[in-house]
């Protein structure tokens, strides 16, 4: 529903910006919520989880691809690759091994460590989502971008067809 009704929707009247700055902000209060409680419930958690991975399965990989199509192909495909590699999974590792230090240092964590420890990241991911966010190209730059692109790549391709030699 998100994905194929809200958000085409929500689209059409907010820029891609403000949306990658809304993510963020979402979670870090479900975050917030469950770390402030002293034990939080199952429900509370799922509730994050949920959200969390809502945002990032609905949100995130549209607002990734937008992200990527005022660029030109090779810029488009090696930035997706060097982000899927060193961004999502390179990310998972790092987080799952700094959890493992974290617990063979300090012992094992309770519910709430473990919620203010995942505020702390969504605190972080906010920070950085908004820092980077001033990168992504308003609509109207997109737009501008991909007609260049277009216009130039359509002159290539006329200069090329006019310097072909007819075959004898």
């Amino acid at each position: 529903t998100l994905q194929f009704g809200v958000l085409p929707l929500l689209m059409q009247y907010i820029e891609p910006k403000d949306l990658w700055r809304m993510t963020p902000i979402i979670s870090l209060g479900f975050t917030t919520f469950q770390a402030v409680q002293k034990n939080p419930s199952l429900y509370i958690i799922s509730a994050s989880l949920l959200v969390m991975k809502v945002l990032e399965y609905s949100a995130r990989r549209m607002l990734d691809e937008m992200v990527y199509v005022p660029l030109d192909f090779e810029s488009r495909f090696v930035g997706k690759e060097i982000i899927g590699v060193f961004g999502y999974r390179f990310g998972k590792s790092l987080i799952s091994l700094s959890l493992s230090g974290l617990t063979s240092l300090f012992g094992q964590f309770n519910l709430q460590s473990l919620s203010i420890l995942s505020d702390v990241a969504a605190l972080a991911w906010a920070k950085a989502a908004w820092d980077l966010s001033s990168l992504v190209p308003t609509r109207r730059e997109a737009q501008e971008s991909y007609e260049k692109r277009t216009k130039e790549s359509k002159k290539m391709s006329t200069k090329r067809m006019s310097t072909k030699k007819p075959r004898s």
